[in-house]
């Protein structure tokens, strides 16, 4: 009765509450069940509704809500902006343990707006917390025994892992000694073959691009997108910089310490790379002379860059004169 008494008064009190609130901020909560049996669960719920330019903070639910009814965890956090109005929900798993009408007490939403500094407060609610019904009358039963029931995949599941571990871990003790033993009978053909040099590389793949001109087959995006890979690959093996799994502002990040010298580098390789992502993520349509120039300072990027790491053998002459060639 005294907590009934109560919910008239902050009723009362909330009827009362100055318009301005009303106009800045309205708070509301709600359940989903009016009554629940003990040890049952229902959904509480806040709703606060503010102008775009009112700041608040909604109160932390944790463990209690009231004297008798427990939070057991959030269920749902939602924010929309419309109309210029903040409309945020949150919802929380209830629960309680003591029979009777419980109350759910107000709810606290601090909010500001300039100089104004207030709170707002929501309806508190009544719940019906009831015992079940147990007739006396009746003979108390035994306890069941355990129910045997069928193995589920949950169950069995670690043991297939731990077979398929297994399996793999043989596998590959398998395969390392048929390597061993193949290399043991013939070692030559182990030997790693020496790596063509990434200018090489760079030159053919570029060259064959050119031939084919994707750009005038109305392929322009697939253009860019192997322009940019032989230019990464590139780059990746002459500076080390791991540029295929980088963006192109990590790449140029990377290459400007390496590339102390020649501005003009750092230039056609940031116009590069940042118009064929335009191409391939913006849909951008460069002119076709555009195409034929990014071409053109590709060649031109891995022609001034590669003899700063390469350099070639001379060829002797076998005849004594000493001549060399490069």
């Amino acid at each position: 009765m005294r907590d009934l008494h109560r919910l008239i008064i902050l009723s009362f009190l909330w009827i009362l509450a100055p318009g301005l609130n009303a106009q800045l901020i309205t708070v509301k909560s709600n359940v989903s069940r009016d009554s629940m049996m003990i040890g049952d669960q229902v959904v509480y719920s806040l709703h606060v509704e503010a102008g775009e330019n009112v700041d608040f903070k909604l109160p932390v639910l944790q463990d209690t809500l009231g004297r008798n009814l427990e939070v057991l965890f959030p269920i749902a956090s939602d924010t929309i902006l419309a109309n210029g109005r903040k409309v945020v929900d949150q919802s929380y798993m209830i629960t309680g343990f003591e029979p009777g009408m419980q109350m759910i007490p107000a709810q606290r939403v601090v909010y500001s707006l300039g100089e104004i500094l207030d709170t707002a407060l929501s309806m508190p609610l009544l719940i019906g917390v009831y015992e079940p019904a147990v007739d006396t009358a009746q003979q108390i039963k035994p306890i069941k025994p355990p129910i045997n029931t069928p193995l589920t995949l949950k169950e069995i599941l670690p043991w297939i892992a731990l077979g398929a571990g297994i399996w793999m871990a043989g596998t590959l003790i398998f395969a390392l000694l048929w390597i061993y033993r193949q290399r043991k009978k013939n070692p030559e053909a182990f030997l790693l073959k020496p790596q063509e040099p990434a200018h090489v590389v760079a030159f053919r793949e570029l060259d064959k691009l050119k031939e084919e001109k994707e750009w005038e087959k109305g392929r322009v995006k697939q253009y860019y997108t192997r322009l940019t890979e032989i230019t990464r690959h590139y780059i990746e093996r002459q500076y080390g910089i791991p540029a295929m799994e980088r963006t192109t502002e990590e790449i140029l990040k990377a290459f400007r310490k390496s590339n102390t010298d020649d501005s003009l580098l750092d230039e056609m390789l940031k116009d590069l790379l940042e118009l064929a992502d335009l191409v391939k993520f913006a849909k951008e349509d460069p002119m076709p002379v555009d195409n034929q120039t990014n071409l053109n300072n590709a060649y031109l990027f891995v022609q001034k860059t590669f003899p700063l790491f390469f350099k070639a053998e001379p060829d002797i002459n076998l005849e004594g004169t000493g001549n060399e060639s490069h």
